[in-house]
Formats: structure tokens, sequence, C-alpha cells
């Protein structure tokens, strides 16, 4: 399953560790849109399903029934 080890609402910092990419890189992903983010007093927190949706958009390889077991609550 993809991403388990972060937790559901992640931070900036969980976002650069899940795609491997810069401060600069993150924040542009949010802010743009890309990446649907919510605000939390001042902080940016990303639902993990915007994570697997920006995954599952970029033509990265999602295998479907991963996606479904997340979506379910990590049934199997």
């Amino acid at each position: 399953m993809l991403f388990t080890q972060y937790p559901d609402l992640m931070s900036i910092t969980d976002l650069r560790g899940a795609l491997g990419v810069g401060r600069t890189k993150a924040y542009e992903l949010v802010s743009s849109g890309e990446i649907r983010s919510i605000r939390v007093g001042n902080a940016i927190r990303i639902p993990k399903t915007s994570l697997l949706d920006y995954v599952k958009g970029s033509g990265y390889n999602v295998d479907n029934a991963d996606e479904r077991r997340y979506r379910e609550g990590g049934r199997q």
C-alpha cells in the first residue's frame, strides 16, 4: 500500500519525504493547487488522499487495488 508510514493529514515535511522533493517544490505544488491542502491555524496540512490523487493523476503507476484498500480504511 502507498504511503502507509505517513499520517492521514501530512505536513509539508511529510510531503517532501513522500515525493522526494525540496521545500520550494512542495510549497509550489500546494500553492498552485496541484496538491489540495487545508489550513489548520497557520499550518498547512495535506490529506493523504490528495497526495494519492496527485500521484495517480501524474501518470505514476498506482495499483488500483492498493488505492481501493486505502480508501476503504486499509482492509485487505
